[in-house]
């Protein structure tokens, strides 16, 4: 635990002395800020359209909840395509970068076992993330100005954007560890994260025994159940079991390394 932490510690502050890091801050909020702000003004303007009709026919084909349906629609967002922008970002370089520097072999040939070096890594970048999302709070203190919400949802949205970015973070932690080049992790991550986030929709089109275990492998549809505040035993153990599997990878990856340069 004690080496996990450190190298936690050293991650964050190789994070807060790179320029990627302080881009892949404003980005996530600016993009966090644009679509919540976008949401706002566009679901008002309907309630307030669907209030004008109620009052000239009597009856309206829009029933809002305007504070629920901005909740869902923010966290889909974020998981969706604000996750796929920043993240890769913030993953290319966990192993990549210390190849580069020259000190992965001093890492290797240390006390440190490669699943402590991963779970280290690993923590760092959660841990970046959970500071990333902490300028969205206040976005529900100003929606709860103008209607009531359900804390539930807030709460589940949450849960479910911090499982969805462990797990991606997981997986572009592997991403590194396979790369020599920064660029070439990104991308890969990149490739990696759109086809697990997007596979259902492809698979819907087709018509195939195949189509209902294409579908169960999307990020996607597994995510929204958080978005809609629901959280299911079966979403939690998906992307818990894909979180560990590539944390194992990563590690078996770094002990070939390490096999290779001994």
């Amino acid at each position: 635990m004690r080496h996990i932490l450190a190298i936690a510690k050293r991650e964050l502050r190789s994070y807060f002395v790179s320029p990627i890091a302080y881009v892949a801050l404003t980005a996530f909020a600016l993009l966090s800020g644009y679509f919540f702000n976008s949401m706002v003004v566009y679901y008002i303007r309907q309630a307030s359209l669907a209030d004008r009709q109620v009052e000239q026919l009597g009856r309206s084909a829009l029933q809002l909840d305007v504070p629920t349906v901005i909740l869902e629609q923010f966290f889909r967002n974020q998981g969706s395509f604000v996750l796929l922008l920043i993240l890769p970002l913030l993953t290319m370089g966990l192993i990549t970068d210390e190849r580069r520097k020259g000190t992965l072999e001093l890492l290797l040939t240390s006390p440190v076992r490669p699943m402590e070096l991963t779970l280290g890594k690993f923590v760092g970048a959660v841990i970046f993330f959970v500071l990333m999302c902490l300028p969205t709070v206040p976005y529900f203190y100003f929606l709860a100005q103008g209607g009531d919400w359900e804390p539930g949802v807030v709460a589940a949205g949450y849960a479910g954007l911090l499982l969805l970015a462990a797990t991606e973070i997981a997986i572009g932690l592997f991403v590194s560890s396979l790369c020599e080049n920064m660029l070439v992790s990104a991308m890969c991550t990149y490739g990696v994260l759109v086809a697990l986030n997007f596979v259902d929709t492809s698979a819907s089109l087709a018509q195939s025994i195949w189509v209902d275990f294409i579908q169960f492998l999307s990020f996607f549809s597994h995510y929204s159940e958080f978005a809609r505040g629901v959280v299911a035993l079966r979403d939690i153990t998906y992307f818990g079991g894909f979180l560990v599997l590539a944390l194992f990878l990563t590690q078996r990856s770094i002990e070939a390394i390490r096999f290779k340069r001994s």
